[in-house]
């Protein structure tokens, strides 16, 4: 146990929840106990059952993030809202950046992902102060968030044409091989072949001066998101790095009922392609989507975010008594 690390995490979300206060958002606490834990294809939820006193049963997931419930808030009423939760991750999600029970921030306002953005730069500037970054990364600059397309990481560290790619699979297969040096599955999708470049090629290269957001994913990424519009093939949808490490996902969030549940049923297509359980639709979600004005939102991993703010290198020496400790005891 590190004693030292614990006490930084707990001023860690002081210091967040004191940012929000202090910025007129108002704080949720949603439920643990859900009926649909997101509908993410790659994320797999810890589920339970709750046996009422008939014997009937209800299944029951541990959210994999608190968005749903969120969501409904909005749709309610609220406006500006933050909350600091635990989220659930199942399916071999441990090691130096993954545990399967962690922290997660989110928070939502009226507007777009551009007021996030600018949200961002405002929060990883005032947590990084107190924790005197610069003896560990002298290198490292917490001033200012660069702001990089899709695209542009593409054609950078990839010399891909990503555009082209969504609609030439021809092209993209073999591009990509030629890139990463090896035979593509046949069976890849576009995705796959995305995932296996950016994973190999782009990620570990971002964010490595300064924090950096990565904008405009392909709609098909985006399942939660506005398109940039009705027609388009790009979604308003960003992620921020720092130090090739995932921080936090955004979106511009989608706010039209029907296109939700279509998305959701799509997705459940693909899990089931995969092998994978489909997911329950939260038709009280659905429901609410469609009450919600515009609105911007973003998930933080908390654990990974402090990691990089004190050059920790494994997300466990947070956690009092992380999963690993437990299996071997």
């Amino acid at each position: 146990m590190n004693q030292q690390r614990i006490q930084q995490k707990r001023q860690f979300i002081n210091l967040i929840r004191k940012f929000f206060t202090d910025q007129g958002f108002f704080e949720l606490e949603t439920p643990l106990l859900v009926p649909s834990p997101g509908m993410e294809v790659h994320l797999h939820s810890f589920t339970t059952k709750y046996v009422r006193h008939d014997g009937s049963e209800e299944l029951l997931h541990l959210p994999t993030s608190p968005e749903f419930a969120i969501k409904k808030a909005l749709g309610a009423g609220f406006e500006k809202v933050f909350e600091i939760a635990r989220v659930f991750r199942n399916h071999g999600e441990l090691g130096p950046q993954h545990h399967p029970e962690f922290t997660m921030l989110e928070w939502y306002r009226p507007g777009s992902y551009n007021q996030i953005m600018d949200d961002v730069a405002n929060l990883l500037q005032y947590v990084s102060e107190p924790f005197d970054t610069p003896k560990h990364d002298p290198d490292f600059s917490w001033n200012g968030v660069k702001r990089t397309s899709i695209q542009d990481c593409f054609q950078t560290y990839a010399e891909l044409d990503l555009h082209r790619g969504m609609t030439d699979a021809e092209y993209w297969r073999g591009a990509a091989a030629d890139v990463l040096g090896e035979k593509i599955p046949s069976d890849d999708t576009f995705d796959d072949i995305f995932f296996r470049v950016w994973l190999k090629k782009i990620e570990p290269r971002l964010g490595l001066s300064n924090p950096e957001i990565v904008f405009d994913y392909p709609a098909s990424m985006a399942a939660l998101s506005k398109l940039k519009s009705p027609e388009d093939i790009w979604a308003e949808r960003f992620e921020l790095y720092i130090k090739g490490i995932e921080i936090g996902n955004a979106f511009s969030e989608l706010t039209d009922s029907h296109e939700q549940f279509k998305r959701f049923e799509a997705a459940n297509r693909d899990r089931e392609t995969r092998g994978y359980p489909p997911h329950p639709i939260d038709s009280d979600f659905i429901k609410e989507v469609g009450k919600m004005p515009p609105t911007g939102g973003i998930a933080i991993g908390v654990e990974r975010l402090l990691m990089v703010l004190t050059g920790e290198s494994d997300i466990r020496e947070f956690f009092l008594y992380p999963l690993a400790e437990l299996k071997r005891k």
